[in-house]
Parts: structure tokens; C-alpha cells; sequence
């Protein structure tokens, strides 16, 4: 039986976590990382990592069996940063059987506070949304060309060990802001790349899935009880009105929409090991706790 192989574009705080869990079951990974050392670094740790520059070709003779493409990057306003070189090792003979997009719920744009599903058209407001959007249509228009079945996967907030309220509080630079009915969706790291490993299993060609836990919360609420875990004070109660317009802030509470994860859970089994921020927290608290 072949070995997988995956090779992940942008071994970042997702990637990794999501490589050392394929390393560990036994797949064999490749990746790419934009900083010299740190692919001296991911080297270190078993994966074959190569620099990426753009304009610069991989080595095509190194990645002849790889079975899984992950597209971690952040597009540009061009879109997809790493799609040239996935068409280049393509036409080099590199055949994959499932590739994947790590895409962003922002893609909707603001929904007023209301459910987005898959269905919703979407109608990005942001830069961010905008090159988002993009992406994801590179993707699957090279998945339609190709045969390689392309899957999108649209986030919301992602937290998880190091990245969370919890690091913020530390930190000292947790912010509580009120803005009158606002709740946005979040997920955890690790139900994120659950939701891969499933459907690297079985691969859904031009499908698109949110990923996002079951109950979207506030700022505010996500804070306190960050501030509780660690027996901290909560830093004062902002409110909306009064941002500044140079706030980077107001960018994540301007838009409100509410994430469904219904098309992941039906046709994938998906089920969130951390369904709300409570658990996600306390398991990023202990994981902390253990070093």
C-alpha cells in the first residue's frame, strides 16, 4: 500500500500541527516555509521542508509521490500564491488524489448578524475576503482542469495552543469590546485539521465546507472566561461606538455573521471535539499547564 504524502504550502501554526499529526500515523511530509531557518528547523523535525520563493521551482524529483496538496498561504489580490508552482509539479508528473484550501468565512462578508451556510452567495467586504475569494476559484477551476479533487475549507476565527484569548490575557493585550448583539464563530486548530483528515478519507471534488464550533460568542464573553481560567482581571469593557477608525480592531467587528458546520457534520461526520470556546480554552489551559 503506497505511503501518503502531503504536501503542505505554508507550514505555519495550522500546517504544523496538522504535519506532525500525519508524521505520526505514519505519512511522509513535504512543506514549505518562506524564512531560512525555519526550514532548517521543520528538517529537524522530520519534514522535508523546502524554501519557498516565488518564481523558483521545486524539486519535482522529490515530490513525485505525493499523494495530498494543503494550501495554508494567505492570497494576495492576485490570488492563490502557491497555485503556480502546484500547476508546474502537475505538468512535471506530480499526480495528487486530494487537494485542499484553507479559505476564510470573511468571504461572506457581513450577514447582520444572521446563519451563512455554503449556500449563502458570498459577498466579501473586506481585502481580506475579496483575495479570499479569489483563491478559492483558482483552486477549483485547477481541480475541474486537472481531475485532482480540490476541496475549500472556510474558517472562522482559529485558535488553539499559543494562538488563543488565553495567550492575549498573558500577554496583556486582551481587549473586551461590546458592540450590541455581536457574536462571531471560532474553531479550534485541531478540529480543523479533523475535518482534513476526513476528508482527505474521502475526497468530495469543487466541495466547499465551513468549519466552525457550535456556538458563536462575543468578544467580551470569550475574554472573561479566558480571564477566569487564569485567575486574571478582565481589562476594561470597551464599546464599538468609540474605536477609533484606525482601530485594527474594527475590522473583525464590523462584519457579524453566524457559521453553520451542518455540511460538514452530514456528509462528513464531522463532530467538534471542542463544539465551543469553553472546551477549546480549558484544553488550551492545560496543555500550557502540562509545558
Amino acid at each position: 500500500m503506497e505511503t501518503p504524502h502531503l504536501l503542505i504550502f505554508g507550514l505555519g501554526y495550522s500546517g504544523l500541527r496538522l504535519a506532525r499529526e500525519c508524521l505520526s500515523a505514519g505519512w511522509r511530509i513535504s512543506g514549505t516555509a518562506r524564512e531560512a531557518d525555519k526550514v532548517a528547523a521543520l528538517k529537524a523535525q522530520g519534514i522535508a521542508a523546502y524554501r519557498f520563493v516565488e518564481g523558483e521551482a521545486l524539486p519535482a524529483e522529490d515530490l513525485a509521490g505525493v499523494t495530498h496538496v494543503l494550501d495554508t498561504t494567505v492570497p494576495t489580490s492576485e490570488g492563490a500564491v502557491p497555485l503556480p508552482e502546484a500547476r508546474r509539479l502537475f505538468d512535471a508528473g506530480v499526480r495528487p488524489g486530494w487537494a485542499g484550501m484553507l479559505s476564510s468565512t470573511a468571504v461572506y462578508g457581513d450577514a447582520l448578524g444572521e446563519w451563512v451556510d455554503e449556500n449563502t452567495p458570498p459577498h466579501p467586504g473586506s481585502q481580506q475576503g475579496r483575495a479570499r475569494l479569489l483563491a478559492e476559484s483558482q483552486w477549483l477551476a485547477w481541480g475541474e482542469e486537472t481531475g485532482v479533487a480540490v476541496q475549500v475549507f472556510r474558517l472562522p476565527g482559529l485558535y488553539g495552543p499559543g494562538r488563543s484569548a488565553l495567550d492575549q490575557v498573558r500577554e496583556g493585550t486582551a481587549r473586551r469590546i461590546h458592540r450590541e448583539g455581536h457574536r462571531t464563530s471560532r474553531v479550534h486548530v485541531d478540529d480543523v485539521n479533523a475535518a482534513l483528515r476526513l476528508s482527505m478519507a474521502s475526497p468530495r471534488a469543487g466541495r466547499v465546507y465551513n468549519v466552525a464550533d457550535d456556538e458563536p460568542a462575543s468578544n467580551a464573553v470569550v475574554v472573561d472566561f479566558a480571564c477566569a481560567l487564569l485567575g486574571a482581571d478582565p481589562p476594561p469593557l470597551e464599546h464599538y461606538e468609540d474605536l477609533a477608525p484606525s482601530d485594527p480592531r474594527l475590522r473583525f467587528l464590523r462584519e457579524s455573521r453566524l457559521v453553520s458546520n451542518g455540511r460538514l457534520a452530514s456528509e462528513l461526520g464531522w463532530v467538534p471535539h471542542y463544539p465551543t470556546y469553553r472546551e477549546g480554552l480549558r484544553a488550551a489551559f492545560a496543555e500550557a499547564q502540562r509545558g
